[in-house]
């Protein structure tokens, strides 16, 4: 059963990431916006952890029906970054799903709505670049300073060199594991690196 323009229902997501900040300006302004108080989602967590990490808007997430309307106070409220929030709006407008953001004076259900999913298309497309430019740019860097980037080992290259000693000579290598404190997974690169 879909629901009817008069059926719509507007809800709100606040989210704050530390114990200093407070949600009562958010609340307040989407009060002020019309959001019913009873139906604004609010929540302490990091805005590094992804949408689906974040209990309170996965559970308003699947409350959300077709025709209804999220609203935020900012972008930055929803998502991750910005290829996290343009999936996420992506996928409530895939079900009928407005978002407004009120920072912005942006309603995704309205004419500018195409506009707006372009715009984070290109914000996000944007983001990946700069992230991409900046990894390539510190690569580069530390191999002028001869080193080589990627995770660091977890064991010396002499410890590695034992490992391999240890595992031809038919200690296991749970025992090896235990031994130098590391996961199975780290003794197999060791061996199978052939840094001996």
């Amino acid at each position: 059963l879909h629901k009817g323009v008069c059926e719509m229902t507007i809800y709100g997501y606040a989210r704050v990431s530390t114990d200093d900040q407070k949600h009562d300006g958010q609340i307040d302004e989407m009060i002020a916006a019309g959001v019913p108080a009873d139906r604004i989602v609010s929540e302490k967590v990091s805005g590094g952890v992804m949408a689906s990490a974040r209990p309170g808007l996965s559970g308003l997430l699947d409350r959300l029906a077709e025709g209804d309307t999220l609203t935020v106070t900012k972008l930055d409220r929803l998502g991750r970054d910005a290829p996290d929030t343009l999936g996420l709006i992506r996928d409530l407008r895939a079900r009928g799903v407005g978002v407004r953001i009120l920072g912005l004076g942006a309603d995704t259900t309205g004419p500018a709505g195409n506009l707006i999913l372009g715009v984070l298309a290109s914000v996000a497309e944007w983001e990946r670049s700069v992230i991409s430019e900046r990894t390539k740019d510190g690569l580069a860097a530390a191999r002028r300073r001869g080193r080589v980037g990627g995770r660091r080992h977890a064991l010396s290259p002499s410890a590695r060199a034992e490992v391999v000693t240890a595992y031809q000579a038919g200690e296991p290598v749970a025992a090896i594991a235990r031994r130098y404190k590391v996961d199975r997974a780290t003794v197999y690169r060791s061996i199978a690196s052939g840094e001996v």
